[in-house]
């Protein structure tokens, strides 16, 4: 698969936990599931009532937390794997909302022909007003040279190489879980927020400049995922809370640019590698369509990207 990004460590899954489990709502919006849930806390596979035209099925992991009743609205994160991932890639995040009380549900993307993916972010739509997404867009280190190696079916013909996901509508089946999310369960509709690993965390950029969905989510917490070069959208209804984790050492989306006039981060683990917007210019633009023209005593807006600190061999 083309995705390589290096471990991600446990503490990390229980540290992007921490904002949906301390975030506190003064007045809950009930949802109409609220009253009306039967499920029981814990976990549980189902299947989505909803089907896109092409009749592919979605899966997705309901965790319900210890303490759920049914009656109380509850905070809902919705988890979207990486590129060629599924529903079980998550276990710490759905173990930490069941213990500290918010509800999360994994979905997996559609295949098609290929691997589970999330389209958005650019991932469908090179070349953009950047370029080409990638660094080769004509597919001539494919085997064999010259053909559209991740097109996937939904695609019909893509444009170039340089596309790597399902063309189907995944910000349609993202509003239709939630849809059905807030009718089956008690869920406070002021405290729902995604999070996404890899081609999850690219896909979070898409539903928070989608107007299906962009008023939809309190917050978004990416993870190891910047939109292509080119994708950059501000989120269509600030301010949006942001917690965005990227690897120092990450070489498939890494944060920094390769060329700092540009802001332009590249893909080095493969020859043809994607092109990605650097982290600062994502933050960036969130900190200004959030209107945060305030700086803090280091001069960055808050909420800015910050350079990771080094570490020793011999620990923090």
């Amino acid at each position: 698969t083309r995705y390589g990004h290096f471990p991600l460590p446990r503490p990390l899954g229980l540290m992007l936990g921490q904002p949906f489990a301390s975030s506190v709502s003064a007045d809950p919006v009930p949802s109409w599931g609220c009253g009306r849930s039967a499920h029981s806390p814990g976990s549980s596979d189902r299947t989505m009532r909803y089907r896109p035209a092409s009749g592919q099925p979605t899966q997705y992991r309901l965790m319900l937390p210890q303490h759920a009743d049914g009656k109380t609205p509850l905070p809902l994160v919705l988890s979207f794997h990486g590129w060629a991932g599924n529903l079980s890639e998550r276990p710490v995040l759905l173990a930490h909302g069941r213990q500290h009380g918010y509800i999360v549900a994994a979905p997996t993307g559609f295949a098609d022909d290929l691997w589970p993916s999330w389209n958005g972010g650019g991932s469908t739509r090179s070349p953009g007003r950047l370029g080409a997404t990638c660094l080769d867009p004509t597919g001539s280190l494919f085997d064999p040279p010259g053909t559209k190696g991740y097109c996937y079916a939904s695609c019909g013909t893509c444009d170039d190489a340089c596309w790597w996901t399902t063309c189907e509508d995944s910000v349609a089946q993202a509003a239709a879980l939630l849809d059905e999310l807030l009718g089956d369960v008690c869920v406070d509709a002021s405290r729902v927020f995604a999070t996404g690993v890899s081609n999850g965390a690219i896909f979070l950029y898409e539903l928070a400049s989608d107007p299906r969905t962009a008023g939809r989510f309190a917050g978004y917490a990416p993870v190891v995922g910047s939109p292509h070069a080119g994708f950059n959208a501000p989120p269509l209804h600030p301010p949006a809370a942001f917690f965005g984790v990227w690897g120092e050492l990450d070489t498939t989306v890494p944060p920094a640019a390769a060329n700092a006039s540009d802001g332009v981060a590249v893909d080095t683990s493969y020859a043809g590698g994607w092109r990605y917007t650097a982290a600062r210019a994502v933050t960036a633009r969130w900190a200004e369509a959030s209107a945060r023209p305030r700086r803090d005593p280091s001069g960055r807006f808050p909420g800015a990207f910050q350079e990771p600190s080094r570490r020793t061999a011999a620990g923090p």
